[in-house]
């Protein structure tokens, strides 16, 4: 394994850690407790595209998704995840890694993230998060999933969280704060509720703080978990998300 490689591991199992453990990006298939809803399946496409003048070479691999019976939706997930139609086909548009972990795959749910590794003054990772509906294809966000009226509710409470990750890490680690320089600060809105996904059974709303290189590694976790119950009042009647609390 190259250096590179493993430093591309290690920034994702980081991030794994920052999204809650989600499920190993090896798998990406999970048993569908209800026959109405076919697991999605993943066909893992991997390349290795070779170092040019410009640019290093990089590894990159993207999942082709068949929802059994239904190519429409099979279709539609794919496009949006960008993955070509063969291996020969994939670019690592300059980055050295692009890889996924699956989150759910189950219930109709789908969720992926394409995790990047990118190099310039200093090699950072960032990510891409998508809920898809398999019975259509469609990507899920919050307007789809919870009552519009019910929005600033459930953001407040993410914050009410939030604001307890910032203070926690700011007494844990208080050689980030370099006098009136404070980085723990953030606020969650109503537009950060498109983050939301589902791992393990619990949903979830990430937050990026975007700290500065040289203080990365004080970062809070930014992973806000819930139980389905737990969201039951803000869910729209026919929000896809019910389908977890059956």
């Amino acid at each position: 394994m190259t250096i590179r490689a493993v430093l591309f591991t290690a920034a994702l199992a980081a991030t794994l850690a920052a999204c809650g453990g989600a499920a190993k990006p090896t798998v990406g298939n999970s048993a569908s407790a209800d026959a109405a809803y076919p697991v999605a399946v993943l066909e893992p496409l991997e390349r290795t595209v070779p170092a040019t003048e410009d640019e290093p070479d990089g590894t990159v691999r993207l999942p082709r998704v068949t929802v059994p019976g239904n190519p429409t939706a099979s279709a539609a997930i794919t496009a949006a995840l960008g993955t070509p139609a063969t291996a020969d086909q994939l670019d690592a548009h300059g980055e050295v890694g692009i890889d996924y972990v699956v989150g759910h795959n189950a219930d109709g749910l789908l969720d992926v993230r394409i995790v990047h590794e990118t190099l310039g003054a200093y090699a950072d990772t960032y990510e891409e998060h998508f809920l898809f509906d398999t019975t259509t294809g469609a990507r899920l966000t919050a307007a789809q999933l919870f009552r519009a009226d019910a929005l600033p509710t459930l953001a407040a409470r993410v914050d009410a969280q939030l604001q307890a990750e910032l203070t926690a890490a700011r007494a844990d680690r208080p050689d980030c704060v370099d006098g009136d320089d404070d980085p723990f600060h953030g606020e969650f809105t109503v537009a950060h509720l498109d983050s939301v996904g589902v791992s393990d059974g619990r949903v979830g709303f990430t937050y990026d703080y975007d700290f500065p290189h040289v203080i990365a590694a004080c970062e809070p976790s930014g992973g806000f978990w819930f139980k389905p119950a737990e969201l039951d009042e803000y869910l729209a009647p026919d929000s896809a998300l019910r389908r977890l609390a059956r």
